[in-house]
């Protein structure tokens, strides 16, 4: 089979497809109907599937099991709750839904892989599933995925999950070796002090100077408790307190984030966090009372996996349009969950305009992808799957 002009020719059919789900898409936890429209489509091709976790999620099959590896291709489906600005002819038609951050491609690509991958199941030595999943944007729908058996029953071997960049060009995609996201656990910190005149302070207990010698003392974390070989973030993005300019706060609360690059520098900033939090509270004769809500874990590339996939995207777009990218992010990303439980690789698939002087950012009401990004993102799964397939 000639993979490229078979996706040539499936091309129009993606495009409207993507179209229609960036017409009409779902937030996390809300995935039915995009899940529904893809039994519909997988049904009409022939390719088994199941829904899992509600109907929100779907699985499917192609190839036997049993005749060899089974590898996973892993799309995301939700968007965010956010109102589009592009002015585009199929822009978001729910006011404050859109997909924003491209998971409308990686559907789109990853149905076209599966359509084209049951056309070539005679050929395939093994089988290869493909995970619609949603909540990708904060709920962690692949860790409810593996604990409901996507990575079971057969066995998967190893996962590969993709991400457009509007940074890179359409046509081109980014390899990472090793540590690539971040790990994040949010925190809300309360600091109990004792409200009394702001002219009498003595009798007092000051949350809110608390508060400031916290915020200026956990900046050190970082800066000094971690390796600069390492990367950290510890941010405090919102911090509510008192209720008149004449009194001495008797509360302070305060939420934030906390970025890691290893499990080891997770459980690091987690202590000093605390301790910082107490000593600081100690100091001043208050109390601390600090709640962690860990996230998702840092995503951590297979390096072998990843140079089988790299060398096979070589080969599909050309050395020149592969990019081997140096450093990690420090957003985070729920792949994670996969790339712990087996061998993985994420990349980032470029879906900017080269001709244009501006490309917004994911996450961005005015955010755009060149849909040519489709045609790279079937190639590229279909190879990185049949690489993976038969490297030993």
């Amino acid at each position: 089979m000639d993979i490229d002009k078979r996706i040539d020719g499936m091309l129009p059919m993606l495009t409207a497809f993507r179209r229609e789900l960036h017409e009409y898409p779902d937030l996390s936890g809300e995935e039915q109907p995009i899940c529904a429209r893809l039994a519909e489509i997988l049904g009409r091709h022939g390719i088994e599937y199941k829904l899992m976790l509600d109907g929100t999620a779907a699985v499917a099959s192609v190839g036997t099991a049993g005749s060899g590896k089974t590898v996973a291709l892993r799309a995301d489906t939700d968007a965010l709750p956010l109102t589009e600005e592009t002015g585009l002819p199929f822009a978001s038609k729910k006011r404050g839904v859109m997909h924003a951050c491209g998971h409308d491609i990686h559907t789109a690509a990853a149905l076209g892989a599966a359509i084209l991958l049951k056309e070539m199941e005679p050929e395939l030595t093994g089988m290869v599933k493909i995970f619609f999943q949603p909540a990708e944007e904060g709920t962690g729908g692949a860790e409810r995925m593996i604990a409901a058996g996507c990575l079971d029953v057969p066995h998967v071997s190893h996962v590969l999950g993709l991400h457009v960049n509007p940074a890179i060009a359409a046509g081109r995609a980014a390899f990472k070796f090793g540590k690539m996201h971040a790990a994040s656990d949010e925190f809300t910190l309360i600091l109990h002090g004792r409200g009394c005149h702001g002219a009498h302070p003595e009798e007092g207990c000051d949350a809110v100077a608390m508060a400031g010698q916290f915020i200026t003392a956990i900046q050190n974390i970082a800066s000094r408790g971690i390796s600069p070989l390492d990367s950290a973030v510890v941010t405090v993005g919102k911090i509510e307190g008192g209720t008149k300019g004449n009194i001495i706060a008797g509360r302070v609360e305060m939420t934030g984030i906390m970025r890691s690059l290893s499990e080891e520098t997770r459980l690091l900033l987690r202590r000093r966090l605390k301790e910082t939090a107490d000593g600081v509270a100690d100091l001043f004769g208050g109390r601390a009372e600090l709640i962690l809500r860990p996230s998702y874990g840092a995503l951590i590339n297979d390096d072998t996996v990843t140079e089988t996939v790299a060398a096979a995207a070589r080969a599909a777009i050309g050395a020149e349009n592969v990019i081997i990218k140096t450093e990690p992010t420090m957003g985070t990303e729920d792949f994670a969950y996969f790339a712990a439980a087996r061998p993985s690789c994420f990349y980032e698939l470029g879906c900017g305009f080269s001709d244009r002087e501006t490309n917004f950012p994911l996450h961005s009401a005015r955010f755009e992808a060149d849909e040519r990004c489709i045609r790279t993102g079937v190639k590229l799964q279909i190879r990185g799957a049949l690489a993976l397939l038969t490297n030993n």
